[in-house]
C-alpha cells in the first residue's frame, strides 16, 4: 500500500485511543504514507507523530464567529478536500468502531474508493465491520481491529502515545522549577470533567491534597480545563481551581494553567501520579504512561479505562462520583505511591 487515510472526527480521548492503530499500520506497511483527517479539538494529540505523513484538520463552521469567518472555513475546507482527492488513497479507515455516517461522508468528499469502517448499511463501505468483527471490549482493541482488513499479520497492540519535543519538555521543567523550586512533583490533580456525574466535590480534592502533603515531602500541581476547552462558550474551571488552591493553604501546592493539550501532557510527564476523572485528561495521562487514580461516572470502564500505565478506577453503583469518599481515594493513592 502506498497511501492510507484515517478519519477520526471525535474528541481528544478517542484520538489517543487511535494512536495504536496508527502505529500498527506503520508496522504492517512501513512503506505506506499515513494521513489523518481529524477535527481541530484533537489535533495536538498527533502533533510531531513521526508515523504520520500529514494531518488534515477539519474545522467546524459553527466554531467560527461571523459570516466572513464562516465563509473562510468553507473555502479552506474546499481546498483541503481538493488536496485530499489528489492523493489517491489505497485504503481509508473510518476509525470509530461505531457506525458513523458523517465520517463516511467525509471519506467520499476526500475521493476515497476503498473504505473500511463499521457497517452503516451503506454499500459504499467496501469492508463493513459488524459487531462480531471487533476484538476485545476496549476502545483501543476495537479500533485496532480495523488493521485486520489490510494485513494478515498478528500484531500486539502498542501503547497509546503522544510525541513531545525536547523543547516542550524543557519548558515544562522550567515552569515547574519556578513554581516549586527543587521539589519533586508527586501528584497531578485535574479537577475538570465534561460530565456532572464525574465531577468530584472541590472540598474532597482539597482534603486529599492536604493528606498527600502531610504524608509525603513532595509537591502537588493542580490542573483544569481552560476557557473554551469543553465548548466554544465554556468559561473553564479556573475559578474552581482558585478555590482549591486557596483552601489548600500550602506553598507545596501550585496552580498550573495550560493553554493547550501539549502543555498539559508535558507537565503530566514530570509528575509521579495523576488524580482525575475519566475523559480526555485521563487518556492524555495514559499516553505518558502515568500511574492514575480515576473517577468513573456512568461510563463503561471496560471500554474506556486507561490503556497504558498503572491505574485504579473508582466507580459506584449510582454512577455518581459524589458517592466516592476521600478515604477510598486516599487508599488508592497510597497503594500506588
Amino acid at each position: 500500500m502506498k497511501n492510507i487515510l484515517i478519519i477520526r472526527r471525535d474528541n481528544i480521548g478517542d484520538l489517543v485511543c487511535t494512536t495504536p492503530l496508527i502505529e500498527g499500520l506503520k508496522i504492517a506497511h512501513p512503506e505506506a504514507s499515513i494521513y489523518l483527517l481529524i477535527n481541530t479539538v484533537s489535533q495536538d494529540v498527533v502533533k510531531n507523530n513521526p508515523q504520520i505523513a500529514h494531518t488534515f484538520i477539519y474545522r467546524k463552521a459553527k466554531h467560527a464567529a461571523g459570516k466572513l469567518a464562516k465563509l473562510g472555513v468553507y473555502f479552506d475546507r474546499f481546498k483541503m478536500f481538493m488536496q485530499l482527492r489528489r492523493i489517491h488513497f489505497d485504503a481509508t479507515i473510518l476509525a470509530n468502531p461505531a457506525p458513523c455516517k458523517y465520517s463516511l461522508r467525509l471519506a467520499k468528499m476526500a475521493g476515497a474508493k476503498h473504505i473500511i469502517g463499521a457497517n452503516t448499511g451503506d454499500k459504499r463501505i467496501s469492508i463493513p465491520f459488524e459487531r462480531s468483527d471487533f476484538s476485545g471490549d476496549h476502545q483501543v482493541e476495537r479500533t485496532f481491529s480495523y488493521l485486520s482488513a489490510i494485513t494478515h499479520q498478528k500484531l500486539s497492540i502498542p501503547p497509546v502515545r503522544i510525541w513531545l519535543t525536547e523543547q516542550e519538555r524543557q519548558q515544562a521543567r522550567h515552569r515547574i522549577e519556578q513554581l516549586q523550586p527543587g521539589q519533586k512533583i508527586g501528584l497531578a490533580v485535574h479537577i475538570s470533567s465534561r460530565s456532572e456525574k464525574r465531577r468530584w466535590p472541590l472540598e474532597r480534592y482539597v482534603e486529599t491534597i492536604q493528606l498527600y502533603l502531610q504524608e509525603y515531602n513532595e509537591s502537588v500541581l493542580i490542573f483544569w480545563s481552560p476557557q473554551g476547552t469543553l465548548a466554544p462558550d465554556d468559561i473553564g474551571d479556573q475559578h474552581r481551581a482558585e478555590q482549591v488552591i486557596t483552601a489548600c493553604q500550602s506553598p507545596r501546592a501550585s496552580l498550573y494553567p495550560t493553554a493547550s493539550v501539549r502543555e498539559l501532557v508535558a507537565a503530566y510527564e514530570q509528575c509521579g501520579q495523576v488524580l482525575c476523572s475519566d475523559g480526555g485528561q485521563m487518556h492524555l495521562a495514559a499516553a505518558m504512561n502515568k500511574k492514575q487514580v480515576v473517577f468513573f461516572g456512568d461510563t463503561c470502564a471496560e471500554e474506556w479505562h486507561p490503556w497504558t500505565g498503572e491505574y485504579d478506577i473508582l466507580q459506584t453503583e449510582s454512577g455518581d462520583c459524589i458517592d466516592i469518599s476521600v478515604d477510598e481515594v486516599w487508599k488508592k493513592i497510597q497503594v500506588q505511591h
